[in-house]
């Protein structure tokens, strides 16, 4: 019962001391829509870092040409070499570095994996689609494109023979002996 009074009273005082500093407080202040408890969104700078000043077209996709895209001899057009003697093995080109990612042109996957071991070039709803297939190699894997752009990596199957053969377990008592 003592806690209630004593609750009651200190309520009792902190409501007159509010009485009291709206009286003492200009009428601006009281009004509850001159209140801003959050600053406006617009007033708020941002740091640098978060600002873009580039335009919405630096992030399309150019157009794929026909230099884009793989021949059905596994060459880019811009790779071909004129005729050479028929005993001489094509020279291959340098692999380019860095990884290989989604929407990218035929062309830009094979000079980072490599010449492709499986290539098959068909026509969906009239869209050129593209497989081409690394069983070995730097990237292994299955490399799906519709119209010219990478649009599905799947895993490879397993090369034949590349499986290893198991581990042959040791026993303790083999070690032992």
């Amino acid at each position: 019962m003592r806690n209630l009074v004593r609750h009651l009273q200190i309520f009792a005082a902190v409501a007159m001391l509010a009485a009291g500093a709206g009286a003492c407080a200009p009428s601006s202040l009281t009004e509850i829509g001159s209140v801003n408890l959050l600053p406006r969104v617009g007033s708020l700078s941002r740091p640098d870092w978060m600002t873009y000043s580039g335009s919405k077209d630096e992030f399309g996709l150019r157009p794929v040409t026909a230099a884009d895209l793989v021949s059905a001899d596994g060459q880019c057009a811009s790779e071909a070499l004129p005729a050479q003697e028929s005993d001489a093995a094509p020279p291959t080109a340098p692999l380019q570095s860095g990884g290989i990612a989604l929407q990218m042109t035929e062309c830009d996957v094979v000079r980072r994996a490599g010449a492709p071991e499986q290539l098959q070039i068909g026509d969906e709803r009239g869209e050129r689609t593209t497989v081409i297939t690394y069983i070995q190699g730097p990237r292994p894997g299955i490399y799906r494109f519709s119209a010219g752009r990478l649009t599905s990596i799947e895993r490879a199957p397993e090369a034949p023979g590349a499986r290893a053969a198991p581990k042959a377990k040791s026993s303790k008592k083999a070690a032992r002996s």
